[in-house]
């Protein structure tokens, strides 16, 4: 493929084939001339030259064809801005949604004691939908909120989506990534059986209190055996909280013991509760999230499933904010697989704090963008402020 300089460009020309931002962004089609405005977002985020097989002409091409279709290449990444506010609301709402499902799947357990196993495959597959088709937006997981009167639900729902997200990098077949999301679904069941003033509690809880609390995996695998759930779906609930050396509970599994759903679990139950709000903190940032889960890599968490959450998080998962080598700031929204320290980032603002307009998506694996530091919660909430 060719490439052209900016300086070559000039508003009304037209080019004879598509024309690319780099290798996976489309940024214009041949029936569509250049206009000022673009031409002008090109230089004042620097990119020198644009990609193309075709030449400038000054008219369109006869019979041209429409852009080439190309796997999660949106139309012109400097205009990504513009775009991923209506995606990130049309995500907020599936995930209320979600929610809602089990706030009153719980309310209707704990009411009438009943679980209708087929509704809840239904909606797990529907969720697994959901996050094929915006991955990027779902796995945002600390920006994810909607109304609810009980944190349970809403860690069911995100530790559901970090669990077969992490089973999809593991190469999990799709049958078992719906099991895999029931477990996330459920796997605090039990839970909703004990005293809310437990596992709702601020305060230190005394040894007899952590000991009611250490017993809802069996709980919850006494209630799913009840309404004849899957063993490995169960057995899932039962090892949410085993930890791969044996110091887990409620049975002390060493790792050859604990199944792949509870290994799983354990780790996708984490990383929900830590990207979740509590009154006590603020959601905890990805990256210090990834930092803390590599910590216990081979005592509390499975090496093997660590992995595969890195390839679908990486080091800077979805939606953390960012500070770039270049000064600018930027938030996180899509992974480059195999470059964990190199997501895609959106740029926020320019090197002296200014919010920018345009919002450009640029790569991190040139050193003028690395990624050098992540935002703390209070330059976060300045940052939106701002936006």
């Amino acid at each position: 493929m060719n490439t052209i300089a900016t300086s070559q460009l000039s508003e009304g020309i037209y080019i004879t084939r598509e024309a690319f931002l780099d290798e996976k962004y489309i940024l214009l089609s041949p029936e569509i001339p250049l206009d000022k405005a673009l031409i002008e977002r090109l230089e004042q985020w620097h990119f020198p030259e644009i990609r193309s097989e075709g030449d400038l002409t000054d008219a369109p091409s006869q019979g041209a064809a429409g852009p080439v279709a190309m796997e999660d290449a949106p139309l012109a990444a400097i205009d990504h801005g513009r775009r991923d506010g209506k995606e990130m609301q049309k995500a907020q709402k599936k995930y209320a949604a979600h929610l809602h499902f089990a706030e009153q799947l719980f309310g209707h357990y704990l009411q009438n004691g009943i679980l209708q196993t087929n509704q809840i495959h239904d909606k797990i597959k529907l969720l697994l939908e959901d996050l094929k088709n915006q991955k990027q937006y779902l796995l945002r997981i600390p920006e994810l909120s909607g109304v609810t009167v009980n944190y349970i639900v809403d860690h069911a729902v995100k530790t559901s989506i970090v669990a077969m997200a992490t089973g999809a990098s593991m190469k999990l077949p799709t049958h078992r990534l719906i099991e895999l999301g029931t477990v996330g679904l459920l796997h605090e069941i039990g839970m909703i059986r004990l005293p809310s003033q437990l596992y709702m509690s601020n305060r230190e809880l005394a040894p007899r209190e952590k000991k009611a609390i250490s017993t809802h995996p069996v709980l919850g695998f006494k209630i799913l055996r009840q309404f004849d759930f899957p063993l490995q779906i169960c057995l899932g609930v039962l090892e949410c909280r085993e930890n791969v050396d044996g110091s887990g509970y409620p049975r002390n599994l060493p790792a050859n013991k604990i199944s792949l759903y509870g290994k799983i679990m354990n780790a996708a139950s984490t990383f929900a509760a830590m990207a979740s709000p509590r009154p006590y903190r603020p959601a905890i940032d990805g990256h210090t999230i990834m930092k803390t889960l590599l910590t216990g890599v081979n005592t509390s968490y499975d090496n093997t499933v660590l992995q595969a959450m890195i390839g679908t998080f990486s080091l800077f998962p979805y939606g953390t904010y960012v500070q770039l080598a270049s000064g600018h700031r930027a938030i996180v929204i899509d992974i480059t697989p195999g470059k964990a320290r190199a997501p895609k980032v959106q740029i926020l603002t320019d090197p002296k704090g200014t919010v920018v307009r345009e919002q450009p998506v640029t790569e991190t694996e040139n050193e003028q963008y690395t990624v050098t530091g992540v935002l703390s919660h209070q330059e976060v909430t300045r940052l939106k402020n701002a936006l």
